[in-house]
């Protein structure tokens, strides 16, 4: 008997080892579920088959975990490694007599460790061939689709079209500690079966997400949604329309909107990309996707990514299939929509949004049943908060709309709760670079097109470094509105409840910070962010080193966040990479090599600078108080922190509430004496001495700050010549702030763009105003309030 099953278990590997490739989830099992090996080890799946057994003994043999063994019934103990099935294939009937063995099994396991359950490790295992979900009324996805229940024939054309995108997950041990002693191990056994029969559910549904709709189903029911009805009337009303006509308008307006997702243009896409990211980057590197693993199989999932490039919309989705999660449906722009390439993110799960919906009431209802029928349904979805592409490296203000949406399709009801995913991508280095720098220079955006993307052939001849994901902490959207109201449940949904503007900006602001306390520091942003500091963007290459290994100490030994992560542990690698990647020269000189950015990639490397000089904003605001001051009561710096922290935290989207930022100032202060930069003597502290390096690196890090110090400055300078004068109007402190900061620009070499930014002097305006550090007069005129506390910091 065990000679014929090892001669069957030999035939079928052939074709696993033909038609199989499979990845395993997590990548170290052992590390990530926190694995004893020093104990038993056991494992579990939902249905019995060959081909899985022998796909867990490969990865099994692989990760150094025990080889899975084959239990019969007459084995009195069950061994380390004992594979165990909850269901089998009915082929010829239901076979129960099988798996009333595996039971009788789990009974000897429990009894052979009934003096410490605690030492059992049951782990779940999850075998997918292949990722299609299949379908809704189709017959293919009985024949090509990971049903459990397929046949030996089915199985064969399973591997045959998708075994070459399988993988394995490995679940954590369960926590039989729970179960009941006085119970009977049959009674326990059957409540570890009812477990994992959710478990593989709930895995299943997470892997593979819910039945594709057809497309044009999808349009039928939206045109059968009450709200879309309304809406027709109404606008056939307005216009003066047929009813035939205004429905015509709003199918033209759905079939603008929905998605014609396609697993075979997903397939193809992982194939393409995967081609694309070896040529053009060093690696994808992922963190804390076990975070959004974990909530996939009982939430809907909604990404909140921010917006760095063209690349992001291709990339999450590649990395979420990679990590055995359902890529989500993608709320694209419509200036994306262009021959060939929005037909293919269609297929791919885009679906287009235009920039502004201009009091469009029909456009509006169709958009808004298409995102809720998305959320009902346990589709995940994805939206960039910002809106746009970011052309300065930093994040930009969220908008409200799709914000708004997901709250109020929430609350009219959907089947999971919703779950918001904050996500860090970053890069070090881009291909929208150069244009970025035209851009930011003055130049008008080009529109997307054909010719455009042809033009990127060029590009795929250089090296852009590595990608950095990092999925935030997420944000439970039913905990959160219920610190925005109690009673949201009891709110009509038709009606706009008076605390959803104020509750949505602040849900949006609230991803921006998650996002920032994910942020990945890499070679390309921590050097521009150094030699972007100095006068001539030159710093002497042992002058570098020591204020990189500066800067590796201060978010190693006072991290920002527990997710701030830094991609290079030494100033070493950090230099030699990011002249691999062009970031900055050096140049031989007899007194010591130097380091330089050069002018021509000055603005460019602020960009990059920008992605993180949050991290370093409150150590650059204390480091700032000195440049003018030998010494400063602590109560004195503490208020001049305070003072200027509102600004800094809108801006910035910094985490630090009011009540933590004495504790932060005390951390900052402490690292700073101990590494010899200030010198905390009782109540005063005091810099050092001005010939010395620890001077020279405390006022480098003071320039962190010193463009968006001066910002502020103007604005202020202006309003205080205003005092006792008269008002000003808000549009005017505005233009004259730009127009004042960009002729200081053009005049000290300034080569950041953002300095002169307008938008960035309305959000300070803005943040005076709900500081209450300035008051509107007539006409939104605005004058200072208060005598703001100011210090030369700028």
């Amino acid at each position: 008997m065990l000679g014929l099953r090892h001669l069957y278990f030999n035939l079928v590997k052939l074709p696993l080892k033909w038609l199989v490739k499979v990845k395993t989830l997590p990548e170290n099992p052992i590390e990530s579920l926190d694995l004893d090996t020093t104990k038993p080890i056991y494992y579990v799946m939902r249905t019995r088959s060959t081909s899985s057994f022998l796909m867990l003994q490969q990865e099994c043999e692989k990760h150094g975990l025990p080889q899975p063994n084959y239990l019969s019934s007459n084995q009195t103990e069950v061994p380390n490694g004992g594979a165990f099935f909850i269901q089998h294939k009915q082929i010829f009937g239901r076979r129960p007599s099988t798996i009333t063995k595996y039971a009788n099994q789990l009974e000897k396991l429990l009894e052979q460790h009934q003096d410490n359950v605690d030492d059992i490790q049951l782990v779940p295992v999850s075998i997918y061939w292949g990722r299609n979900p299949g379908k809704e009324k189709s017959l293919l996805r009985l024949f090509f689709t990971d049903t459990e229940s397929a046949t030996p024939f089915r199985k064969f054309l399973i591997l045959l079209f998708q075994g070459r995108n399988s993988f394995i997950n490995f679940g954590r041990p369960l926590q039989l500690a729970r179960l009941g002693k006085s119970q009977s191990a049959k009674v326990n056994v059957l409540k570890i079966v009812r477990t994992l029969r959710v478990y593989f559910h709930r895995q299943w549904i997470a892997a593979m997400g819910p039945l594709v709709a057809n497309r044009k189903q999808m349009i039928t029911s939206l045109m059968a949604d009450d709200k879309v009805i309304e809406a027709i009337k109404r606008e056939q009303k307005k216009k003066n329309l047929t009813y035939r006509k205004a429905q015509k308008l709003a199918l033209k307006y759905a079939d603008e909107i929905a998605s014609s997702y396609s697993y075979k243009t997903v397939r193809f896409m992982s194939t393409v990309l995967s081609w694309l990211w070896n040529k053009m980057y060093g690696g994808i590197k992922v963190q804390n996707a076990e975070r959004v693993r974990e909530l996939a199989s009982d939430h809907e999932i909604v990404y909140v990514p921010c917006h760095r490039s063209h690349i992001d919309y291709l990339l999450l989705s590649y990395v979420l299939y990679y990590e055995g999660l359902v890529p989500p449906h993608i709320a694209a722009g419509i200036n994306l929509n262009f021959w060939p390439i929005g037909s293919i993110l269609r297929r791919g799960g885009a679906f287009f949004i235009r920039r502004s919906f201009s009091g469009n009431k029909l456009y509006t209802a169709v958009f808004n049943a298409y995102f809720h029928s998305l959320l009902n349904k346990g589709i995940p979805v994805e939206f960039f908060p910002e809106g746009g592409r970011s052309r300065t490296g930093r994040l930009l203000q969220p908008k409200t709309g799709m914000m708004s949406m997901m709250i109020q399709n929430f609350m009219r009801g959907c089947r999971k709760p919703i779950m918001v995913v904050p996500v860090y991508v970053g890069y070090e280095r881009m291909m929208e670079g150069k244009s970025y720098v035209k851009e930011m220079q003055g130049a008008q955006k080009k529109k997307e097109s054909m010719g455009q993307l042809l033009k990127v052939r060029n590009q795929l001849k250089q090296r852009y470094g590595k990608v950095y994901v990092n999925f935030a902490d997420p944000i439970n959207l039913e905990s959160w509105l219920s610190q925005s109201d109690e009673n949201w449940r009891s709110h009509k949904t038709d009606e706009k409840p008076a605390w959803l503007s104020e509750s949505v900006s602040n849900l949006g602001e609230l991803c921006m910070t998650r996002i920032n306390q994910s942020t990945v520091v890499n070679c390309v942003n921590l050097t521009s962010l150094i030699l972007l500091s100095t006068q001539r963007r030159t710093l002497g290459k042992q002058e570098l080193a020591s204020q990189l290994e500066l800067y590796l100490k201060f978010l190693k030994e006072l991290p920002y966040h527990q997710d701030i992560n830094c991609a290079y542990d030494s100033a070493k690698s950090i230099i030699d990479e990011a002249k691999l990647l062009g970031a900055l020269n050096e140049f031989e000189n007899p007194l010591g090599n130097l380091c330089q950015i050069t002018e021509r990639s000055a603005v460019l490397m602020t960009y990059y600078r920008n992605n993180i000089i949050h991290l370093f904003a409150l150590p650059a605001l204390i480091a700032s108080h000195f440049r003018q001051k030998s010494s400063i009561k602590k109560q004195q710096l503490i208020a001049g922190c305070k003072a200027l922290y509102p600004l800094l935290k809108r801006e910035l989207f910094l985490s630090y509430s009011d009540s933590e930022l004495n504790q932060a100032i005390d951390q900052t202060l402490s690292f700073f004496d101990s590494h010899g930069l200030l010198e905390v003597v009782n109540d005063d502290i005091l810099r050092p001495k001005l010939e010395s390096e620890a001077f020279s690196s405390l006022m480098l890090l003071a320039d962190t700050l010193r463009e968006t110090l001066e910002r502020y400055g103007i604005t202020l300078t202006l309003l205080a010549t205003h005092a006792g004068v008269g008002a000003i109007s808000r549009a005017e402190l505005e233009n004259q702030s730009q127009k004042l900061a960009q002729r200081i620009a053009a005049l000290y070499s300034i080569y950041a763009p953002e300095a002169f930014d307008k938008s960035l002097f309305q959000q300070i305006v803005s943040t005076l105003r709900q500081s209450h550090l300035i008051t509107n007069g007539e006409g939104g005129s605005c004058r200072l309030a208060v005598a703001y506390l100011t210090y030369n910091t700028w």
